[in-house]
């Protein structure tokens, strides 16, 4: 029995360190384009495949490390911070909150990006003196920002269902 809890643990760990290089390469290859915030959109459906194949255990190590190689390796530390908080922070919240029924659910996960998306504007304003023009914290910003999160949030459930329903059974993965 202990070998098998073994061989699931290498299992686990492996796949997380090849989903940590493939987030890192991602993030660092599209950290200069104007690809920067789709490569965190992508990056979380990485850590969301993470929580389901290793568990939200693994997954906030993993969250941890690729987060901290963000910080370190790429150029735009702005980058790494929203990487941290909506590509791998926000995957693993996303199933504990959606545990709760919808509307609480649905509220918590608003207020959540809504504090999110104001944390990078105010670091981006007064820590990495961001242009006033592109960190703004206008009312509009806010309104677009919890848009586009809304979006996102559709989009990520969507990705999970079609990974977990279809493409995990044609991939045979137990």
């Amino acid at each position: 029995m202990m070998k098998g809890l073994t061989a699931s643990r290498t299992r686990k760990i492996a796949l997380c360190g090849i989903l940590a290089a493939l987030t890192t390469g991602l993030l660092y290859l599209c950290c200069m384009t104007p690809l920067d915030l789709t490569a965190v959109m992508a990056s979380a459906l990485i850590t969301t495949l993470c929580v389901i194949e290793a568990g939200s255990g693994y997954a906030w190590i993993f969250g941890a490390v690729t987060a901290t190689l963000a910080v370190l390796i790429l150029p735009d530390k702005l980058y790494a911070i929203e990487y941290a908080l909506f590509g791998a922070a926000y995957p693993i919240l996303k199933g504990y909150i959606e545990r709760l029924p919808k509307i609480p659910a649905f509220i918590i996960k608003i207020a959540m990006m809504d504090l999110m998306l104001l944390g990078c504007l105010l670091l981006a304003k007064f820590v990495f003196l961001a242009g006033d023009d592109y960190y703004s914290l206008e009312f509009l910003t806010m309104l677009i920002g919890t848009a586009m999160f809304v979006l996102f949030d559709f989009t990520l459930t969507k990705c999970i269902s079609f990974y977990v329903k279809i493409l995990r059974k044609k991939l045979k993965i137990k």
